[in-house]
C-alpha cells in the first residue's frame, strides 16, 4: 500500500515503527515503553541494543531520531536566546525531561546574558569526578563567556537537588571565581519542573 499523508495520520504507533523496522520488533518496543514519545525519550541505548532484532545500528537511528524530534521542538518553540530567570532556561531546555540518563548541560553567556554556546559536559551518572571544572571553564574562557549556568536531569522526575548537587555548584562556583567566570546558576529539570539552586540560596 502506498503511504499517503492520510494514512500516516491514520497508523497508530506501532504500525509507524514498523514502517522502519520489522513488524516485530516494532511490537516489542511498544510492549516494552507504550509508545514512541517514551521510546524515543525514555530509552537509552544500551537498552535498545539488547532488544531482540534491533542491535548497535539500528539502536543509533532510534536515537538520531530521536535528537531529530529534540531539535525540531527547539525550532517549532521560540526560544529565549537571553537568560534572564531560571524559567528561560527551563524553558530552553525542557526537553531533558524526557532524557532516560542524568545528563550535565552548561549554558556560556555573554556580559548581556545572551546565549554564546551550550554544551554536554557528561552523561550518565553524575557526580564531581566526572564533572571537571577545567574543561567546563577552558571553553568558557575561549568563548570569552563571563558567566555560565549549569544544568542537568533527574531521570526520576523528581528535581529537589542532592547533596552531590550542591557539593558539584559549589566546586564549580570556586573554580569560577579563579578566573571571574560566574556561576549564575544550577537548574535541576524534572517532569514538568525545576529547582533552581540561586533561588534556593545554595548559591
Amino acid at each position: 500500500m502506498m503511504l499517503n499523508q492520510a494514512n500516516l495520520s491514520g497508523m497508530d504507533d506501532e504500525e509507524l515503527l514498523a514502517a522502519i523496522l520489522e513488524k516485530s520488533v516494532a511490537r516489542e518496543l511498544i510492549v516494552e515503553y507504550g509508545s514512541i514519545q517514551n521510546i524515543l525519550f525514555q530509552s537509552s541505548g544500551q537498552e535498545l541494543e539488547i532488544i531482540k532484532g534491533i542491535g548497535t545500528a539500528k539502536a543509533r537511528k532510534i536515537q538520531c531520531i530521536a535528537e531529530m524530534v529534540k531539535r525540531i521542538y527547539r525550532i517549532n518553540n521560540v526560544l529565549p536566546s537571553v537568560i534572564k530567570t531560571p524559567e528561560d532556561v527551563f524553558e530552553r531546555m525542557a526537553d531533558m525531561q524526557f532524557l532516560a540518563v542524568e545528563q550535565f548541560q552548561v549554558i556560556y553567556l555573554n556580559t548581556k546574558n545572551g546565549i554564546i554556546a551550550e554544551e554536554i559536559v557528561a552523561q550518565g551518572t553524575i557526580n564531581a569526578t566526572i564533572v571537571g571544572g577545567r574543561e567546563i571553564f577552558r571553553r568558557a574562557v575561549k568563548l570569552l563567556a563571563t558567566s555560565i549556568i549549569l544544568i542537568h536531569n533527574h531521570p526520576s522526575g523528581d528535581s529537589l537537588p542532592s547533596q552531590e548537587d550542591i557539593a558539584i555548584t559549589r566546586r564549580l562556583v570556586e573554580a569560577g571565581k579563579l578566573l571571574d567566570i560566574s556561576v549564575l546558576d544550577h537548574i535541576i529539570i524534572g517532569k514538568g519542573q525545576f529547582e533552581s539552586l540561586k533561588e534556593r540560596g545554595i548559591l
